[in-house]
């Protein structure tokens, strides 16, 4: 008498996550991209910048949200599955959030944002230093974008940079009233549309 041995059970599809990273990259670029916002709004009419401002509030929520709710789900997941003597032996050998490669970028950037402002403060330029700041930010993400593993931010750094040399364009077209639109407020919806996008299962 022969038994027929059972078939193996097909694998349950996996459910789809956002790129390794997403999180994290999400919340810095928001942040960066409001923060453009409510700088370089000043020069709207009052309904102008209401109507940017509470686009990039209400967006930016959202990103946080589903940002903060991505980690805590991460936590729990990791620790579901990591045995109890592993999880007890490893908990003071974890590597932090924030590593020592991403704070070495943080310095260079705020270096270089510190310098070129005074720079072009001492050439009588300040009206460049959005152009200069979204120059140096989006360049930035192409670092962020390799330490997190999200190569989505280097689209998106390709597009901030590019909307800061516009602003070094519209200063040498003598259009200066364009740098903060141009580098600041369009970079600003720029970095927020991306964070929407890098939570976006892959």
């Amino acid at each position: 008498m022969t038994t027929e041995e059972p078939e193996p059970s097909a694998p349950r599809p996996t459910r789809q996550q956002p790129a390794e990273g997403a999180e994290i990259g999400a919340l810095i670029g928001a942040g960066f991209g409001l923060l453009f916002l409510i700088i370089n709004s000043t020069q709207f009419s009052s309904l102008g910048r209401t109507v940017v401002l509470v686009l990039g509030i209400v967006t930016f929520a959202g990103i946080a949200v589903f940002a903060v709710r991505g980690l805590m789900q991460q936590r729990r997941v990791a620790a579901a599955e990591e045995p109890q003597p592993v999880r007890t032996a490893e908990r003071d050998r974890r590597q932090p959030p924030f590593g020592r490669a991403y704070w070495i970028i943080v310095a260079i950037e705020a270096i270089a944002l510190f310098a070129g402002a005074r720079l072009l403060s001492a050439l009588g330029h300040s009206e460049l230093g959005v152009a200069w700041v979204a120059v140096v930010v989006g360049t930035h993400f192409y670092a962020l974008g390799r330490v997190f593993g999200l190569d989505r931010f280097h689209v998106l750094a390709t597009v901030v940079t590019l909307c800061g040399i516009g602003g070094f364009i519209a200063f040498f077209a003598a259009a200066p009233a364009f740098i903060p639109v141009i580098s600041g407020v369009i970079s600003g919806f720029v970095l927020l549309a991306f964070a929407m996008w890098a939570l976006v299962p892959r």
